[in-house]
């Protein structure tokens, strides 16, 4: 895999670290398909705030345990262990594309609302 480290992080993610997404995903949806539902502002600030850092959180372990499933196969390649990048990018910048997906998610359902 020799890409940027984003997308290196990503397909590890995805391949590995699938478990923790899915669940991550499934919670944050939940939590702002409830919010969206909610008349005051302020919680469906606060909903979609605690859904954002759910998938976050859920992007985060999700690559540490992807990096680590992955260095543990039987002859790992070496990309495998420069695995300082991707996780330090989650951790930084994963709320954004969390953000970014649920933020979507909660218009698309305010506006089937009105």
């Amino acid at each position: 895999m020799s890409d940027h480290f984003m997308l290196e992080a990503f397909r590890v993610i995805l391949k590995y670290g699938w478990v923790s997404l899915t669940c991550g995903l499934a919670v944050s949806i939940a939590i702002v398909i409830r919010g969206s539902r909610r008349l005051r502002q302020g919680s469906r600030i606060a909903a979609l705030t605690a859904a954002t850092l759910v998938l976050w959180f859920a992007l985060i372990v999700g690559v540490e345990y992807g990096y680590h499933a992955w260095q543990q196969l039987p002859n790992p390649p070496e990309e495998a262990f420069s695995d300082t990048g991707g996780p330090f990018f989650i951790l930084l910048v994963g709320w954004l594309p969390s953000y970014a997906l649920l933020g979507t998610v909660h218009l698309i359902l305010r506006l089937k609302q009105r």
